[in-house]
């Protein structure tokens, strides 16, 4: 093996790492998995009012 092909393969096993990371930082936590963090759902939660 050559040090050409090495390199190759190292940018593509980052490449995939890469892809992978990203999609699971999506899938668990993407904009879908926030909470709400406006005025009214913050003071519910500090003043105790939620009312789920």
């Amino acid at each position: 093996m050559n040090r050409a092909h090495l390199w190759r393969d190292i940018g593509i096993v980052l490449a995939v790492k890469l892809i992978l990371l990203t999609g699971l930082y999506v899938a668990f936590f993407g904009p879908s998995h926030r909470p709400a963090a406006d005025a009214a759902a913050v003071s519910a939660r500090l003043l105790g009012n939620d009312h789920r």
